[in-house]
Formats: structure tokens, C-alpha cells, sequence
């Protein structure tokens, strides 16, 4: 804990620093967790407990000038709200100064690993270098099987103007979260941003429903807020709750991974780039070493379990689902369906989406989990590992890196 703790801060010291020597806009805000809910308490009295041990400086509020129900909360003081753009844009300018170069849109497929590792790109071309460092949301080399020890979650975020959001940066401590903050604007007004409604990737009945949910919350205590905006993130949390940051085993030092930052990757994303740089470079952090060596507990055992079993309770619900479901025309505009097409026992998907209909095997490439849809991003999802991918089939996230084949082409 104490290690976690000091890598945050860290994280937290550098960004700040990184904002103030760049010109880069930030803004102090106490940050709460708290009770929606009498349930809630508990939990937030546990997390003050846990603060209060790892030598935060974190006090009890009974109550906040908040529109929504809050029951008591833990409060960490003059914390940092940064608008992760801009500092994005800083550091690609930053990286070019430095020689670097940056290039997107080519998609890694395979590593190898005789000698100096070689870079397999989608277009067929290779990349020869010294080190790697696999900083995408889940590694896509199976090799250590990161994919098995991270479960992956997808949640959704609102903007909302014409109202007032409350100081301070807030999130409930319940297990469907609400996060509530303020973003300021150039002309000198506040936006009210809401996030939360998550779920495991792919095991959603309906992801527009868990929107709607969060939109019913937000115009129901910030009435008069006009919705502004809508999106969706994903991210992966590990069995132990800790980010996932070193050495790949077996790569010889030179494949280097780094995830599961459980939406907490503004400050883990900048301490592991630290830990990772200081390794490459020869040198060592204490707070580093002993995250990178932690060893797994009996309930780590016990949730790492938990995960591969809904994941291969996922895995049967969807074939089961897909042969009850046949598959015979093509859906109306804006929908998609999996499901049986014929006598073929392979589920196959069917979208219409901006006037293209589209039919793929609906069957992960990764670890061959059967797809479901994605009514708020249009995508198909996999209930497994989390690997997304476009209506046509292409790949949007890993750790699938393969493309989905189109319905009834040869294998």
C-alpha cells in the first residue's frame, strides 16, 4: 500500500510540475468519496481507515453543498484536476524536439523475440529495435497471459451546461459509481462533467441503458443541464487492484509492459512511465521494486479466480444465446444482431450502420469468445477480454490484433 501510495504521488508531483513549466491549465479541487446511500458507509469508512494508514492526509465530512444524496465521505484536500489533452499535445511536441517520432494508425500484430525483438506490423512490414514497452490497454502478447489477470470495464461520461457543478471532484462509493466534477471553459464558465454507470465489457444487455441510466441520475438532481456531450471509456483492473508495470518474463529486459491502472491512469500512467524509463536506463526506485516483486495473496488467488470464471461462464452464455437466435434477414438501421444464420453452429453478426450492412463471424480472434453488440459505440465486444471491434471487423481494441472475417469467407 505504502509503495502504491508513493508512486501516485509521485505521478501526481511530476504531471503538476510537467502543467507548471509547460503553461498547461490545472486546477486544485478537494477530492471526496462518498456515501450516495446509508449502505455506502461502511465502505467509505473502510477507505478512511485505509487513507488514514497509508499516511494521507484525508478527514471525515458529514455533509457537502451537493445536489445529489450524500451520507458522509472521506476528503483529500487540494488534489489536481487536469484536462489531459493539452499535456498530450505538450509531450508529442516535447518528444519531436527530442528526436523522437511518433506514428499512428499501424497496428502491431506479433513480436519476436530471438535476439533484438521485431515489431510484426499489420501492413506486412517489420520493425527491428532494442526495447519495446507494450503500453496498451491489455499487452497483446499472450505470452504472460496479462489477458487472464485483467478484467476489463467499460463506463460512460456526460457533459452537461447551464448549470452550476459543485467545487470539488466527487465519486460515489457504490458499485454502480457516480463521478461528478466541474471543466473549466475559455469563456470563463464551468461545464458539468458525470461519469460512471460502468459494466464488464461485452455483458451488457444493453450499453444505451446504462447512458440513460446515468442521464436519468444527472436530470434528476441538475435540473436544467443541457447535455452537451457523450462518450464511453474502457479500462482494466488487475487481480490484485494494482497496476501491471515491468519486465515481460522470458523477454530477456526487453519487452516491457504496463496497465491496469483501474481508471486511475493519470498519475499510475505517469509513475509507470517513470519506473520504466529508470529501469531502461540502469537505475532503480524503491517504490518501484517493490510493486514490481509484490507477491500474489490468497484473496488475489481467490479474485484472479472469480474473473476466469465469469469469463468462462461468458464464454458459454454466448454461444448458447447465439444458437437460440437465427439469423435471417438484415436488421433495421442502427441495429445489429448475433446469432445462428442456416445450420452453421459458428454465430454470426449482422449490422446496419450508416446505411452499410455488414455480416462478420461474431467470434473473438483473440481466444475465440462468441461477440456481443455494442448499441451505444456500434461495435461488436468480447465478454472475455475485452477485444472490440468495428461493425466491419476491425479491430478498435486488443488483445485481439486479428480482424473479425467476413460472414461465409473461407477460414
Amino acid at each position: 500500500m505504502q509503495a502504491y501510495v508513493e508512486a501516485n504521488r509521485e505521478g501526481q508531483a511530476w504531471l503538476q510540475r510537467y502543467c507548471a513549466d509547460h503553461d498547461l491549465p490545472w486546477q486544485v479541487r478537494d477530492a471526496f468519496t462518498y456515501a450516495a446511500s446509508p449502505s455506502e458507509v461502511s465502505a467509505v469508512e473502510q477507505e478512511l481507515g485505509a487513507s488514514e494508514r497509508a499516511g494521507l492526509d484525508v478527514d471525515w465530512v458529514e455533509a457537502a453543498d451537493v445536489p445529489f444524496p450524500f451520507h458522509g465521505g472521506v476528503r483529500l484536500a487540494a488534489q489536481g484536476q487536469i484536462d489531459p489533452m493539452p499535456v498530450l499535445h505538450a509531450l508529442v511536441d516535447d518528444l519531436r524536439r527530442h528526436g523522437g517520432t511518433l506514428h499512428q494508425g499501424l497496428r502491431v500484430t506479433g513480436i519476436s523475440r530471438r535476439g533484438r525483438p521485431v515489431l510484426h506490423l499489420e501492413d506486412g512490414r517489420r520493425l527491428e529495435t532494442d526495447r519495446v514497452v507494450l503500453a496498451t490497454g491489455t499487452p497483446i502478447l499472450d505470452r504472460a497471459l496479462h489477458f487472464a489477470r485483467l478484467e476489463p470495464e467499460r463506463s460512460y461520461g456526460l457533459a452537461y451546461a447551464g448549470v452550476e457543478p459543485p467545487e470539488g471532484m466527487f465519486l460515489s462509493a457504490g458499485s454502480s459509481s457516480r463521478s461528478v466534477r466541474d471543466l473549466p471553459r475559455p469563456d470563463g464558465s464551468r461545464a458539468l462533467l458525470v461519469g460512471g454507470a460502468g459494466h464488464p465489457v461485452g455483458r451488457a444487455s444493453s450499453h444505451v441503458s446504462h447512458v440513460d441510466e446515468l442521464r436519468a441520475w444527472a436530470g434528476e438532481h441538475f435540473a436544467g443541464a443541457r447535455e452537451t456531450h457523450v462518450w464511453s471509456a474502457q479500462d482494466y483492473t488487475s487481480h490484485d487492484v494494482l497496476p501491471v508495470v515491468g519486465a515481460m518474463p522470458g523477454s530477456g529486459e526487453r519487452i516491457f509492459v504496463a496497465s491496469g491502472y483501474r481508471k486511475w491512469g493519470m498519475t499510475n500512467a505517469v509513475a509507470a512511465a517513470r519506473a520504466l524509463s529508470s529501469r531502461l536506463l540502469g537505475g532503480r526506485t524503491d517504490w518501484a521494486d517493490v510493486l514490481s516483486s509484490r507477491s500474489t495473496s490468497p484473496s488475489d488467488l481467490g479474485r484472479l479466480a472469480s474473473i476466469n470464471a465469469k469469463v468462462g461462464a461468458a464464454m458459454v452464455a454466448g454461444y448458447v444465446a447465439a444458437e437460440a437466435t437465427p439469423v435471417t434477414s438484415a436488421p433495421e438501421p442502427g441495429e445489429a444482431e448475433v446469432g445462428r444464420q442456416g445450420l452453421n453452429p459458428v454465430p454470426v453478426g449482422r449490422s446496419n450502420v450508416d446505411g452499410r450492412e455488414c455480416a462478420v463471424v461474431a467470434v473473438c480472434t483473440h481466444l475465440g469468445g462468441a461477440l456481443r453488440w455494442n448499441d451505444q459505440e456500434r461495435s461488436w465486444d468480447c465478454p472475455l477480454h475485452g477485444s472490440r471491434f468495428a461493425p466491419d471487423g476491425d479491430v478498435l481494441e486488443g488483445p485481439a490484433t486479428k480482424p473479425l472475417r467476413a460472414a461465409g469467407a473461407n477460414s
